[in-house]
This record gives structure tokens, C-alpha cells and sequence, in this order.
């Protein structure tokens, strides 16, 4: 039986569900709403230099409105994945609502 790492598992549900309303619904990176969740992140997050480098590249999928980067970063497989993920500032677009579906969604997975 394989291990499910349940944070892991949640952030990939949830940013899933993130650009899923993201495709449904056209909607853009480039929002006032998204760079204050970017700033918000990065004022509560480590300065090192790992941490920033994220950051960054958050800052500019973001600013090109890229949502291939976003995809592929939904799809990633590995820690670099795992980290942007947990960093990302786009978790703002799902309303409560569709958060607690994601969380149904992740009990169902990990119920016996």
C-alpha cells in the first residue's frame, strides 16, 4: 500500500482545483487580488535564498499571466513541485466553498 503524504496530496488537489476555475472560468494571474497573496506569502515565508528564488518565479509566472508554467507546476512530480505549490499565491481564486470540496475530495482518497 502506498504512503500518501497528506500535504503533499492536499496543495496538489488544491491547486488543481485552482487552475481547473482557472481554465472554466478564463481567468487571469496579472490581479491586484493575486500580488497581494504574493506579497502576503512573501512577507511570512524564510528570505533564504531558496525560498526567494520561488518566489521569483512566482512573481513572474504571475506578471506573463503564464499559465503553462502554473500547469506544469500543477503536474510536477518532485520537490521543486512540491515547494512552489506550498508557495503559491493563487490558492485566493477558490472561494470557501470550493476549498471544502477539495478537502472531500482528499478524505475520499485517503479513507480506507
Amino acid at each position: 500500500m502506498a504512503v500518501i503524504n497528506f500535504k503533499v496530496a492536499r496543495q496538489k488537489l488544491m491547486q488543481a482545483a485552482v487552475l481547473n476555475k482557472i481554465d472554466r472560468e478564463n481567468l487571469a494571474l496579472d490581479t491586484d487580488l493575486i500580488r497581494r497573496s504574493l506579497q502576503t506569502v512573501r512577507e511570512h515565508v524564510s528570505r533564504s535564498p531558496y525560498f526567494t528564488e520561488m518566489l521569483d518565479r512566482w512573481e513572474q509566472i504571475v506578471r506573463d499571466n503564464d499559465i503553462e508554467a502554473f500547469r506544469r507546476i500543477v503536474a510536477a512530480d518532485d520537490e521543486t513541485g512540491n515547494e512552489m505549490r506550498n508557495l503559491s499565491p493563487l490558492g485566493v481564486l477558490l472561494t470557501e466553498d470550493e476549498r471544502l470540496q477539495v478537502i472531500d475530495e482528499l478524505r475520499a482518497l485517503v479513507r480506507p
